[in-house]
């Protein structure tokens, strides 16, 4: 199981599915120590326009468990599973940030980092730094995905690199 990073709404689960299969829990050394539960998240720096959306959410989130992390990643590891599963490191949502790449598909899962908002694809929110945030988003349309499916939103299922390129080019 790979966790894309150490939010609770995405490593919620990650210790009862573990245990339903003994699968392997792997996630990237910046986020790994959140995931086991022994280090916090690191701090959002928000707009004024995420505060609320934050405000609003945080509370409907329970904590997460803590779960073991059978393999920290660093980034640029490929996996055997969808034709190859390369990792991508795409710190600025959190330090531990990745995206899963299945380039033999053409598909991205960009965990946070990325979102769709009402048909439009957007920079995800509530980062704990944005500057980099911007670049990984850049780092993943360079990957030049045809699909591309986000922690939050609906998935764009054709032309996905140029969505992404056309979201970058909206925040220079």
């Amino acid at each position: 199981m790979v966790l894309t990073h150490g939010h609770n709404d995405h490593i919620g689960s990650a210790a009862e599915v573990r245990g339903w299969h003994v699968a392997t829990v792997y996630a990237h050394r910046g986020d790994a120590d959140v995931v086991r539960g022994i280090a916090a998240p690191g701090v959002p720096v928000m707009a004024d326009w995420e505060v609320e959306i934050f405000a609003a959410t945080l509370p409907h989130v329970p904590p997460a468990p803590p779960c073991p992390v059978d393999v920290e990643l660093t980034g640029g590891e490929v996996l055997d599973f969808g034709g190859g599963a390369h990792l991508v490191p795409v710190p600025g949502h959190t330090d531990g940030s990745i995206a899963v790449h299945l380039p033999e598909h053409g598909v991205l899962f960009t965990g946070d980092t990325i979102a769709s908002h009402e048909g439009e694809v957007i920079l995800g929110v509530i980062n704990t730094d944005p500057a980099p945030a911007v670049a990984s988003m850049r780092v993943q349309a360079d990957l030049g995905p045809d699909t591309v499916c986000f922690g939050h939103g609906a998935p764009v299922l054709t032309g996905g690199a140029s969505a992404l390129r056309a979201a970058v080019s909206r925040l220079e």
